[in-house]
């Protein structure tokens, strides 16, 4: 992406304490919003650097808005600061494919198939990436979160309860519990209260991509007589002022400091751009004739671009584009496969034609769905049919029917 990188014969007289040099991937990492406000801090901070945001972030710094911390961020800070051994691939898997709580709720063979990797190692690197904090991070859902704190907080007979006595819970039945696990029954609400010190949803402090208020895109995506033309978004006027004069020591590293952000800058630029070409040639019949979007894996992206797939995921992840005056996440474009090969976009569109052309009176099965797919050669479990349809907020086929009551 172009930058405007101006030398010009000024020089600042007072110093502040820099902020300190930060690492390429970490710029690499940060989406357009949170690097504008490093970038204004640092060249408050640095007599050599000056930075003025460009309109459009100008427009939301005036909005007030206020950013939660990238949950992403504080999981890969931690994950590549740990000392203990793990799979960096299934790691960022994992952390890429969180929900908007914060929990990870896949298919295991699923998984499996596309990480070509046993089971043992999954459950490993999921089993860290849940000693994370937020504590509960990863887990299935709200329940598995709870579990997953009380087992680390030592609340073993609360834990106990919550996995073994989930009827009993709902039902209130306090005395079947203290019965079967022999404790007095005043003891079975001392067990709740450890239960109501965990949080439920431990990542809502958080930022992830369904809560982000405003994306601001990297890049905006046109068709210009029948091709795609990616065109880059700017950061804004990043410049450089310097006298040659002789510099003290400090100020050297001043000098240094804003050399530094200034060529990781045109770094990230340049990789977000490669990154995206490749992305996008991949799905150009999505966006020249809406098409489904094609099978496309970091791993895929990774190979043809010389970067790791960690590399990859770190530049793409909580960045957005434009298309059609629409601002969409790049993850998306990222298409995983089913255990048999089928795209995750061709089945959740297959499953909503065919619950629109449905019987009210008798509608689908998710078993009857997985036959009528493979009629049209897409393939899928029963357990993804499922997964897949509380994604698109449909609901199940006895809350479907016509006359059918809801609570």
């Amino acid at each position: 992406m172009k930058q405007d990188l101006i030398y010009t014969h000024t020089y600042k007289q007072t110093f502040h304490m820099t902020t300190g040099l930060k690492s390429h991937l970490e710029i690499l990492s940060k989406d357009r919003q949170t690097l504008s406000d490093l970038l204004y801090t640092v060249s408050q901070n640095n007599p050599f650097l000056e930075y003025t945001p460009s309109q459009d972030i100008q427009q939301y710094l005036e909005a007030g808005i206020s950013d939660k911390p990238s949950l992403k961020n504080e999981l890969y800070l931690q994950l590549h600061t740990t000392k203990q051994k793990h799979n960096e691939t299934i790691a960022d898997y994992i952390i890429e494919s969180l929900d908007s709580h914060g929990f990870f709720n896949y298919d295991l063979d699923i998984v499996l198939n596309d990480l070509k990797c046993t089971k043992e190692e999954f459950i490993d690197t999921l089993n860290l990436i849940q000693t994370f904090e937020p504590l509960g991070v990863a887990a299935k859902n709200s329940v598995d979160s709870l579990m997953i704190q009380l087992k680390e907080k030592e609340y073993i007979i609360a834990y106990t309860i919550l996995k073994d006595y989930s009827k009993e819970l709902e039902e209130k039945d306090f005395y079947t519990i203290s019965e079967s696990l022999d404790i007095p029954y005043e003891s079975v609400f001392d067990e709740l209260a450890h239960m109501q010190e965990c949080n439920p949803f431990p990542c809502s402090e958080y930022a992830t991509e369904s809560t982000t208020n405003l994306a601001l895109p990297e890049f905006t995506i046109e068709i210009i007589e029948d091709q795609l033309k990616i065109i880059p978004k700017e950061m804004g006027n990043l410049s450089l002022h310097c006298e040659e004069v002789k510099l003290s020591n400090e100020a050297k590293k001043y000098l240094n400091e804003a050399k530094f952000y200034i060529d990781s800058l045109n770094r990230r630029n340049k990789t977000i751009l490669l990154l995206a070409n490749l992305l996008i040639t991949h799905q150009k019949n999505y966006f020249l004739f809406q098409d489904d979007l094609r099978e496309c894996t970091l791993k895929e992206i990774a190979q043809e671009s010389g970067y790791s797939i960690s590399t990859v995921s770190r530049t793409l992840s909580d960045k957005y584009y434009e298309f059609n005056n629409q601002i969409y996440p790049v993850k998306d474009l990222f298409v995983s496969k089913t255990h048999n090969g089928s795209s995750k976009d061709s089945i959740q569109k297959a499953i909503q034609l065919l619950i629109m052309a449905e019987d009210k009176k008798n509608p689908l099965q998710d078993e009857q769905i997985v036959k009528e797919l493979e009629d049209m050669e897409l393939y899928a479990s029963r357990r993804t049919i499922s997964k897949y349809r509380k994604e698109l907020n449909i609901p199940n086929s006895k809350q479907r029917k016509k006359g059918a009551v809801t609570k």
